[in-house]
């Protein structure tokens, strides 16, 4: 009977738990606060997550990145009904946006892409995708993906051949070494959050290098005086799990095994009193079960469960006294993906948290991709046919994006996708190197691997400290962008401080002439649209004061792209790796490179050997002077007292516009706003008045030269050119008509329209062409990021293979219309005999 007495205890207490979640809940106060602060999270501040599709993991210099940006809702993973606005950077290891691109998402995503210059610096690079709406956290939770960039060079002798160095070229991340690779270190996170004296608890355990690379190791865990307490163990990534009941006045300690004595790590102190909080996956149900040793019990407390924000469990734990509960939930009533169970005080106090990942195989869609045959040969024609199913083999409509690329174009580093993006990353950041891994296979040890995962780590989104302290919702400061916005500041002429109520106008002079106008509010701040339009359309503002003696305005234009984003996330497991390209992928870049360049010398840049002599006059050095004439005469009309060209300047892809007035002979001391002392700098952009926000925004590759005006060659503009002109030229700006006049309360801009993208091209080889002389070495063979997988009608797609043979990945991401997130590959080969 002894035996059966904790089975009978567990027993009663599932029934307890049963019991209590059927009947109602009797909400104090405090509990509906608690629902209430979440159900606002859900309805009104729902976030948004991006995701993007690449073609391929890495590229070489000249390459294009081709793109798909998915936008969809935080919770239900549907197309989002906020913003339609998507923004994507490509950013360099300082930091530097070298690329941007707007686009417009009319349901769950865009097409995009992006073209490397051919001087592109060799390294390692950061894609990321976000909203302005995101910006409203505060930590923003951006899509962001690492891409090795390699440079390769073509020179007139190697046109004819390959040269051996074109695939020796790698990237290595500097190994810090004051930190040391060889420090381990462990860390413990008890389950819930909190050990407590004499109670049983889990703990989940990181193992790592110096440099955050998983270990798998085996240790003991001893209390102060040597004596063992359990033994523990680190697997995939260094992760575990170990149990431990802390006994009352002990310290515990960790021990590497075949570590020095003196290398111990100190486990979290135990408390004499608190809560547990512990989630079991036992198959067909999870367990949740909580405890404390406080005398008053879990009277009144609170049990709470959301995924994403959207509430499965809520419990209020009836009973005076009572100190132990339990309650079973079964995964094939719930989505996927993390699941956060807290449990509340009678005071609505949270005092332990524990998050768990939810599996439900019902929940799932699967995607076949079959190809007409297995093998084919070069330039052959490739049928693949698609299907999207539910678990129940039923037909399901969606839309997605596919790559057919060379299989070693794919990263084996980074194998993470949308699935584990969406249902994991993207709510508790960044996890695991390989965080696909966890979406394989139902081993065991990966479920052991997930849970260990969720013990070390919190949720994202929202801190309930934060949640429940707020008292309304306030308004935000990034409303979601349905389209183009053209915003702005009118303010005094004479001082840009100075601003009040007056009535600004706008006239776009597009594919359709628009017109409109509003009153600005009492900040002098206007805005206009939603728009859209692609590449750039010229635009007139104009604002005008009220009253009979109107104030003489100027109007600041808003920067086109968000200002001050923060860096690229530091992911430390990724910081030590070191990346070497593949030699095939690279050698046949290369290949590609040279048939580029035999069949279009327009699109490579080739590098050869140049001699200048006296009698002929470097090509640079005329164009110079023919530009300075036309730009003296036609620009900045008057004397300059320095000019900075753009091409003069060394390593600018890197560069912001404002970076360049580091080569002027004028120090800039007193910041960027600053020429002469004490004194806000004039900004000129072809002529045109321009904040020093929308000057923050550009950057040095769109710039063709730059004149600074100083003391008495600034006297031209008067009083607004008394602390000095920066004027700047950009490359399309350029134009030697008509001067621009600077006129009070008018200006005359091109505004910023979304990215027109090129059509990816597919060779069709069925037909004999001129074209086809060409050698086709292409990584890429196929991308489509328009697929529109319907239940009844033809999901068929064709393609042609190239002249390279091996073996391709056909990979196809993508979302049903239920918010399903699908990612499946396939191989095929491609032989050169068949």
């Amino acid at each position: 009977m002894k035996k059966l007495r904790p089975f009978l205890f567990l027993a009663c207490l599932c029934i307890m738990g049963l019991l209590s979640f059927n009947t109602p809940v009797q909400e104090s106060m405090q509990v509906k606060n608690i629902l209430g602060k979440l159900l606002l999270y859900s309805k009104n501040e729902r976030p948004e997550k991006t995701y993007l599709h690449t073609d391929k993991d890495f590229y070489t210099n000249g390459e294009t990145i081709w793109f798909k940006t998915y936008l969809v809702d935080g919770i239900d993973h549907r197309a989002s009904d906020k913003s339609k606005v998507v923004y994507v950077e490509l950013i360099d290891s300082e930091g530097n946006i070298l690329e941007r691109r707007k686009q417009f998402v009319s349901d769950l995503g865009a097409e995009g892409e992006i073209q490397l210059e051919q001087k592109l610096a060799q390294g390692e690079y950061t894609l990321r995708a976000y909203t302005k709406y995101m910006l409203n956290e505060e930590e923003p939770v951006f899509f962001e993906k690492k891409i090795p960039i390699w440079m390769q060079q073509m020179t007139k002798g190697d046109v004819a051949g390959i040269p051996q160095n074109s695939t020796n070229s790698g990237v290595t991340d500097v190994v810090d070494e004051k930190e040391g690779v060889s420090k381990t270190k462990v860390r413990f996170f008890p389950e819930g959050g909190q050990l407590v004296t004499g109670m049983s608890s889990k703990l989940g355990l990181e193992v790592t290098d110096g440099q955050g690379n998983g270990l798998a190791l085996q240790g003991t865990i001893v209390d102060q005086d040597g004596n063992v307490a359990a033994d523990f163990r680190s697997g995939e990534f260094g992760l575990g799990v170990v149990n431990l009941r802390p006994l009352s006045g002990k310290t515990y300690y960790a021990r590497l095994d075949g570590e020095a004595t003196d290398s111990e790590f100190e486990l979290p102190r135990a408390m004499p009193e608190g809560y547990l909080l512990n989630v079991t996956d036992r198959g067909e149900h999870i367990l949740v079960q909580v405890a404390t040793n406080l005398s008053d019990g879990l009277q009144g407390a609170l049990l709470l469960g959301h995924l994403r924000g959207e509430v499965f469990l809520k419990q209020v734990v009836n009973g005076y006294g009572t100190k132990e509960h339990a309650v079973k939930i079964y995964p094939d009533q719930l989505k996927e993906g993390v699941a956060q169970f807290t449990l509340f005080t009678a005071k609505g106090e949270p005092v332990s948290e524990r998050l768990f990942f939810v599996e439900n195989p019902d929940q799932r869609a699967s995607l076949s991709i079959d190809t007409d045959r297995k093998s084919y040969g070069t330039r052959d024609r490739v049928q693949v046919d698609l299907a999207l199913t539910d678990s129940q083999g039923k037909s399901l409509e969606g839309e997605f994006s596919m790559s057919v690329v060379s299989k070693n174009a794919l990263s084996s580093e980074y194998s993470g996708d949308i699935r584990s993006w969406l249902l994991l990353d993207s709510d508790v950041g960044a996890t695991v190197p390989d965080a696909g891994y966890f979406f394989r296979n139902a081993s065991k040890d990966r479920k052991q691997l997930l849970d260990a995962l969720m013990l070390t780590h919190g949720w994202r989104r929202f801190k309930w400290s934060q949640l429940l302290e707020k008292k309304t919702s306030k308004k935000l400061r990034f409303p979601p962008e349905k389209g183009i916005t053209i915003s702005g500041r009118a303010v005094n002429y004479y001082d840009n401080e100075k601003f009040g109520k007056s009535l600004a106008s706008l006239t776009l002079m597009g594919e359709d002439l628009v017109y409109d106008k509003d009153s600005t509010d009492n900040n002098g701040r206007f805005a206009f649209g939603s728009f859209f339009f692609q590449d750039s359309v010229d635009a007139i503002l104009q604002a005008e004061g009220f009253g009979k003696r109107p104030k003489v305005l100027d109007i600041l234009l808003d920067a086109p792209y968000p200002e001050n984003m923060p860096a690229p996330r530091k992911i430390q497991y990724r910081e030590t790796r070191h990346v070497e390209p593949n030699n095939d992928y690279m050698a046949n870049a290369y290949r590609q490179k040279v048939a580029d360049f035999t069949f279009d010398p327009d699109k490579v840049t080739l590098l050869e050997e140049a001699t200048v002599t006296a009698k002929r006059p470097n090509p640079r050095d005329v164009r110079n002077r023919i530009l300075t004439e036309q730009m003296d005469a036609k620009m900045t009309t008057g004397q300059f007292s320095d000019r900075v060209h753009m091409d003069s300047i060394q390593g600018t892809e890197t560069l912001s516009a404002l970076e360049l007035l580091r080569y002027s002979r004028y120090s800039f001391r007193r910041g960027i706003t600053s020429v002469n002392a004490g004194t806000g700098a004039l900004y000129l952009v072809d002529g045109v008045v321009a904040s020093p926000d929308f000057i923050s925004s550009m950057r040095a590759n769109e710039i063709q030269f730059v004149d600074i005006v100083t003391g008495p060659d600034a006297t031209l503009w008067g009083v607004r050119g008394a602390g000095g002109v920066i004027a700047f030229y950009t490359k399309k700006g350029i134009y030697l008509g008509d001067e621009t006049k600077d006129v009070p309360g008018i200006i005359n801009t091109k505004i910023i329209g979304f990215n027109k993208v090129r059509e990816f091209y597919t060779p069709n080889y069925s037909v004999d062409r001129k074209e086809h002389e060409k050698p086709d070495y292409r990584s890429t063979l196929l991308w489509e990021p328009n697929i529109m997988l319907k239940k009844e009608g033809d999901n068929k797609l064709e393609f042609f293979t190239g002249d390279n043979p091996g073996n391709y990945l056909i990979k196809v991401e993508g979302l049903t219309v239920n918010g399903v997130p699908v990612s499946e590959t396939m191989e095929l080969e491609v032989d050169s005999s068949n």
